[in-house]
């Protein structure tokens, strides 16, 4: 069972990709193996589970809002298990242990995420501001006149630091086939900050080349992209 958001939906065709937590490849999903509560919405957090196809691209094969509803899949194949082997009571038994362990694993789980809630609420704000400040570049290179998206150039170009390091940098698949067609691994994208805005946001910057040659900003998750005049 994997966890992420949303990153991309397109609701014409039917199909999406899931920003995976803790993974920089993006993971494509179509509507048919969508089970959620509500709409599917860009940054809804999604639970899932994948596989590669024979072109080796990650396919989500369930997905869905309830971390419960993947965990349980397991628990048939133990009761199909011991119905067929015509012992009711060791059925039982293996479904409650089941339960158990599907109930640790939840609150583990959201206790984890709570800790990790009051650990970023404790840090002090002051040092906070004075890390990112000095993690911003002295001047921005005044391409566009946007101040985040200016910095996050001048961050490319002087390598880092960037504000997600397990994200900004990897490579950009180009499967919405928007950019013209390059080998992979020649496009890489960065994150632009959003004010206001607690997650990644819809703005990157997608680079070709290296060192880049050319720079893409797109303000609508990959829907569109405007070539930048950076020297």
């Amino acid at each position: 069972m994997q966890s992420g958001k949303i990153k991309h939906w397109n609701s014409d065709k039917g199909y999406g990709f899931i920003d995976v937590d803790n993974q920089s490849e993006d993971v494509f999903f179509h509507v048919s193996k969508v089970r959620l509560s509500q709409p599917i919405t860009v940054g809804q957090s999604v639970y899932f589970n994948s596989e590669r196809n024979d072109k080796n691209q990650l396919r989500a094969t369930e997905v869905t809002s309830d971390e419960l509803s993947i965990l349980a899949t397991p628990d048939s194949n133990i009761t199909n298990h011991y119905s067929n082997t015509g012992s009711r009571n060791k059925r039982s038994l293996g479904s409650t242990l089941f339960s158990v362990i599907a109930l640790i694993a939840v609150a583990v789980y959201f206790f984890g995420d709570l800790s990790s809630g009051f650990l970023t609420d404790s840090i002090d704000p002051t040092t906070v501001s004075q890390t990112s400040s000095e993690s911003q570049p002295a001047k921005t290179s005044g391409v566009t006149g946007d101040a985040q998206t200016d910095n996050t150039i001048a961050l490319i170009q002087r390598g880092g630091p960037f504000p997600y390091p397990h994200k900004d940098g990897t490579t950009f698949y180009n499967r919405e086939g928007r950019l013209p067609t390059q080998s992979q691994g020649y496009y890489r994208e960065y994150t632009v900050p959003t004010p206001g805005v607690s997650h990644r946001g819809a703005r990157r910057i997608v680079t070709g080349g290296h060192p880049p040659t050319v720079y893409y900003l797109t303000v609508d998750h990959y829907d569109s992209f405007r070539r930048l005049d950076v020297k």
